[in-house]
């Protein structure tokens, strides 16, 4: 069931928008309201979106999707919140796929990496670079 579900995710991500997608970029802030935390479906959509689009957009770069399927089993998504998640996917896709188009594919690459790579600041290890993947 769980491979049905980030099958799921990662068919969201993909008909969301083109491969040359981009690295996420926070939300704006809005300079008159109090900073919120996101919310964990709120973080794993971040994940998700910028790790796919990054497999899809930088060369040599792949998802490690058991790596990926425990960024979500920490954040408890249970059935009910499927549709939640998808929407939260698609927004962040697209956000993510703007920033990549602003930042240009060589810097987003090099950012998301910086995150989600081997030495990840966000999460290590979900995206990997080189050999394949098993």
């Amino acid at each position: 069931m769980r491979g049905t579900r980030l099958f799921g995710v990662i068919l969201t991500l993909t008909l969301v928008g083109p491969a040359s997608a981009q690295v996420p970029a926070p939300p704006p802030a809005v300079p008159s309201a109090p900073a919120s935390p996101l919310s964990p479906l709120d973080n794993y959509a971040a994940a998700a979106s910028t790790t796919i689009i990054a497999e899809q957009a930088c060369p040599g770069v792949q998802v490690r999707a058991g790596q990926l399927t425990t960024l979500r089993l920490a954040a408890r998504v249970n059935p009910g919140q499927e549709a939640v998640l998808e929407e939260k996917l698609r927004t962040r896709a697209s956000q993510v796929r703007q920033q990549l188009a602003a930042d240009g594919r060589e810097a987003w690459c090099a950012e998301a990496l910086a995150a989600f790579g081997p030495q990840g600041t966000i999460a290590k290890g979900v995206l990997a670079t080189g050999a394949p993947i098993r």
